[in-house]
């Protein structure tokens, strides 16, 4: 069963500076101890615990994480059902102009993102899973802030693309196969991509890349074997895409935590 919204937890024990991270999925993401300073268009944005900062999907972040006596602590929320037009259109109507994509949170808000947190989803139908999340679009529509999350109530492909490219991001995904996943030619897979902004062998590489970021946050591995989980043959290769990508090594990302 595919989850209709996921939590992952980020942490370190070091400053922890990392660009260009892709959001696939629009995401909230809530600081519980320590600090984020955000890189927002010409500016720096401090996020603290009493703040939330929505992302829609594709967008790109770059940002240093700041332990607070010596503890830095977040969660990623990201949603994979799309909220109805109506709540689109409320918030829209509603809507107030933001310096950047950032809201304090309030104990009803804190209340519903603890609840999600907290649920066991291999226990939960998909439906369950969706009525729970909507409660909580319900809540950022009449704050006047979904449409941040969902600028359309259309989900874009690379979306759906790198949902399906998540599920297993170490095995090969040749093109074609992931062409004939969603009923269509590889031409047409490339254009929907080339017209999202997007190319194939560069959104696999991310979802790789990030799928990198999760093991380290969650399992012990070498960077061997981090670099064969995310589906490449050579550990010198991986590592120089991880640096290029988010501007240092995996033995020092590794090293923050």
């Amino acid at each position: 069963m595919n989850n209709q919204y996921q939590v992952t937890i980020f942490r370190a024990e070091q400053l922890q500076q990392l660009r260009n991270v892709r959001i696939h999925s629009p995401s909230i993401i809530q600081i519980i101890s320590g600090s984020k300073q955000l890189y927002w268009k010409e500016s720096t944005i401090a996020l603290s615990p009493s703040q939330l900062l929505l992302c829609e999907a594709s967008a790109c972040l770059s940002f240093e994480n700041l332990p607070q006596k010596g503890h830095f602590l977040s969660r990623v929320f990201s949603f994979h059902c799309a909220p109805t037009e109506a709540m689109l259109t409320l918030s829209q109507s509603i809507a107030s102009d933001l310096d950047a994509p950032m809201i304090n949170t309030d104990r009803a808000l804190q209340s519903t993102l603890d609840a999600l947190f907290s649920f066991e989803l291999s226990q939960l139908s998909k439906e369950t899973q969706t009525f729970l999340v909507m409660g909580l679009y319900q809540q950022l529509a009449e704050r006047g802030v979904l449409h941040l999350l969902f600028p359309s109530a259309n989900t874009c492909f690379s979306h759906k693309l790198s949902q399906y490219l998540s599920h297993s991001p170490g095995e090969e995904h040749p093109l074609e196969s992931a062409a004939e996943h969603f009923a269509m030619s590889r031409a047409t897979l490339i254009r929907k991509l080339k017209h999202e902004g997007m190319q194939y062998r560069e959104l696999l590489a991310e979802v790789r890349l990030n799928h990198a970021l999760y093991l380290m946050q969650n399992e012990q591995c070498s960077v061997a074997l981090l670099s064969q989980l995310c589906g490449y043959q050579s550990e010198e290769r991986f590592s120089q895409r991880f640096k290029r990508k988010f501007g240092l090594t995996p033995s020092a990302y590794m090293k923050t935590l």
